[in-house]
């Protein structure tokens, strides 16, 4: 079995989309590892409930704790990095914190958000850029690490889904940009809403979204240097005929 490592910026970011498909994995047998880069605290939610950036990423750390208890995830850690204000740190400095995790957790895959971020959210697209560097530099030295993923949208809207009522401001990839749809079953949808649920602060963006619509037909990835066809079906897949190498080695 396999170790998947997930890196987001924020609390919630999991179980908008992913989280069914983290349930199926750990069910599968494989380890799930999360890490969370902030703790959520600026976010303009906090004002319906007139907290503080402090009271909030407080509020919403305990509810990661129970959204790590519902997906059954081998081991959730949460930083503490300034929420909305990645993009003014030092890069080397985050790339260092993701680094040191990779190392612990020594991931067979590694899973973050793609190069558009989705939401376009300046947090997202620093990750993805911090994700992809790390990934490119440990995978010469990390004899486990083989693939790197992108969990995203289906660009044209997911037919058995949410296509005609995504949000405006949130991107998808073309399908041709896909390489890999985890399929949802009954038991993952339910565990995926369990964990929704866990964000009790954040309900009425979860109602007003509706983010597993968006997935109801199964969870599209974009893998980093790899399109296998036919389309993966697992992000496991294959992962024996992928070796570590060293990143110059796959230049045209």
């Amino acid at each position: 079995m396999a170790r998947i490592l997930y890196v987001f910026p924020h609390p919630d970011d999991e179980s908008f989309g992913p989280g069914p498909g983290m349930a199926r994995q750990r069910r599968c047998g494989h380890e799930v590892f999360l890490l969370t880069l902030t703790r959520g605290e600026a976010t303009r939610e906090r004002a319906r409930y007139g907290y503080t950036k402090a009271e909030m990423g407080a509020v919403r750390y305990r509810e990661m704790q129970a959204v790590a208890e519902v997906l059954d995830l081998t081991d959730l850690t949460v930083l503490d990095f300034p929420d909305g204000a990645l993009a003014e740190l030092d890069p080397r400095v985050l790339e260092a914190a993701v680094q040191q995790h990779v190392e612990r957790v020594r991931p067979h895959v590694v899973v973050t958000y793609p190069v558009h971020g989705i939401s376009g959210h300046p947090d997202h697209l620093v990750t993805h850029a911090v994700v992809k560097r790390v990934y490119c530099e440990r995978r010469a030295h990390e004899a486990s690490l083989r693939r790197l993923a992108f969990f995203t949208l289906f660009e044209d809207g997911d037919p058995e889904g949410g296509g005609p009522g995504r949000p405006a401001h949130l991107r998808g990839s073309p399908r041709e940009a896909i390489d890999c749809i985890v399929p949802v079953g009954e038991a993952d949808r339910q565990q995926g809403e369990a964990a929704l649920a866990c964000y009790v602060t954040y309900q009425a963006v979860v109602q007003a979204h509706d983010p597993l619509a968006q997935v109801a037909g199964g969870i599209p990835f974009e893998l980093f240097q790899e399109h296998p066809r036919p389309r993966l079906r697992d992000l496991c897949e294959g992962l024996e005929d992928n070796p570590a190498r060293p990143a110059a080695s796959t230049a045209p």
